[in-house]
Formats: C-alpha cells, structure tokens, sequence
C-alpha cells in the first residue's frame, strides 16, 4: 500500500505559499472545498486525521481507494505552492473565464505526483498567469500525454540541440562515430519517433539555405558553445546547412524549462563531424 504522509506533509508545509499567492488560495479553496490557509495552522490535527483515516480504510481493504480520494488535494497544493514561486507578484491577472489553458493545466494538476511533471506544470501555469496567451491548447494537450519518462527522453535528446532547436539529422542514422555518445545517452531512432508522435519534434527532416555574398563567417551555436566555420572558396557565397529534425513549437516552450546538459564528447563529435559545405571549421 502506499504511504500517504510524506506527500501530505509536504502540502501541509506548502499551504503556506498557497494562501499567500491570491490567485491560488482562491481557485485551490474552491476547487477543494476548504480553505487552504487553514491548513498550516491546524497542520497537525489535519495530519492525524488523514493517517487515522488512512490506517482505518488500509484494515478494510479500501488503502487505494482512500489515497485516491485525497492525492487530488496534495498534488494541486504542491503544485500550486512551485507555481507560486515563478508567479509576478506586481501583476494581479484576472485569469479568462475561456482560459482554457490556464484552467485545464489546473484541473489536470489533481493528478501529477511526480515532482519533475510538477515542476514543469508549475512553470507552465505561472507562466500562463503572468502573461495570458504564452500557451496554447496543443501545450495542454501534449502536457497530458507527457510522463516522468518521456520528459527525461526530451531532457536527454535536448542534450543534442544545436542552433537553439535544430537536432542534426545524421545524428540519428547512427554512424559508427557517435553510436558511444547515443548509446551513454541510451537515445537511438526510436527515442526520435516517440517524441514526434507525442507532437516535441517535427516528423521530418529539414534544410535551411541561406545566401551570403560577402562570405562571413557561419556561427553554429550549441548552448552556450560556438563553432566557427569559415569560406573555403568561391561557392561559399550560398550556405547549405545540414539536415535536421526541430522541434515543434510546443517542443521549444517544454524545452526552456528543462536542464539539458552540455555534453563535451558530441560537442567535440559536432566540430569534427558538422559539415558545411565549402565551408571549413576554424581552429
């Protein structure tokens, strides 16, 4: 059976935020049905009267059935309280009544107990409340389809973002170059078709072109890292860069609010292997 203290402990203590954040304690109040600002200070009998409930319904066989009917209000507390801490507090919004982004990211808060969803949604709601429009419904949408583990999937490809949003296409054909850098990442093919069927990056691989008449030198960004690519001769004036998959508009907002790390090992691999033609990387 599942313990429910540690998880109600953490609301109890995070209640606090709650009650402080106006547009929280009074959508929370209602959708609850108590309010919330009470919770800190009557914390313990609160607390004893879960566990008491909790430990009565385990003995009739009812343990899933009672951590189902109150998970709803830890997790929307929980997830009220992170959200509260990214929230513009100079800015006092009246959240749409046809907001339906902002009121389906609310309602679909009752059911995330992992704390890495969490974080995300919390960011995704405040963002939302600071500045109504940010998202769409097709972030809602792909929210909800969305767990611990493809979020980690997401997290680890963005690891190979160059160009902000561009995944060089050649990455996933898997040469024999790179297959020690996907296979530490535990990222192959497949991992790209999961995320373009839950709608992160785009289903298919792209060229961008570009012309340049004065010959500058190419910069070619990965996170805060440059590689440098200079003109060979005198097709440089016409750039072809290489394929790539990008990420879906949805991808790019999820992507902003995650901690992909640089990974020196590709970073070397882009240098040696990112090819522009007529062009040369500088030393």
């Amino acid at each position: 059976m599942i313990d429910p203290t540690a998880a109600l402990t953490t609301a109890i203590e995070n209640s606090t935020k709650v009650a402080n954040t106006p547009i929280f304690s009074t959508v929370i109040d209602r959708l609850l049905g108590f309010k919330v600002s009470e919770w800190k200070a009557q914390g313990d009998v609160i607390k004893k009267h879960i566990t008491d409930g909790y430990e009565e319904a385990k003995q009739k066989g009812l343990g899933l059935q009672y951590v189902s009917a109150f998970r709803e209000h830890t997790n929307l507390i929980n997830i009220s309280a992170k959200a509260a801490e990214y929230i513009n507090s100079e800015k006092q919004n009246d959240i749409a009544f046809d907001n339906d982004v902002f009121w389906g990211l609310i309602e679909h808060s009752k059911d995330i107990s992992n704390d890495d969803m969490q974080n995300l949604i919390a960011k995704i709601i405040a963002g939302e409340y600071n500045i109504p429009g940010t998202y769409s419904m097709s972030t809602l949408q792909t929210i909800k389809m969305l767990g611990k583990d493809e979020l980690k999937l997401l997290e680890m490809v963005a690891s190979l973002i160059v160009n902000s949003k561009q995944i060089p296409q050649n990455v996933f054909t898997l040469p024999e170059s790179i297959k020690e850098i996907m296979n530490e990442l535990t990222i192959d093919f497949g991992s790209l078709q999961l995320l373009q069927s839950l709608g992160l990056v785009l289903p298919n691989d792209m060229k961008k072109t570009m012309e340049n008449p004065e010959k500058q030198p190419i910069q070619v960004s990965y996170f805060d890292r440059n590689i440098i690519f200079i003109p060979e001769n005198d097709s440089s004036v016409r750039i072809e860069m290489p394929s790539f998959y990008g990420l879906s508009p949805v991808g790019s907002q999820i992507v902003k609010h995650l901690n992909p790390g640089i990974n020196d090992k590709y970073f070397d691999w882009l240098k040696a292997n990112y090819k522009i033609p007529n062009y040369k990387v500088t030393e």
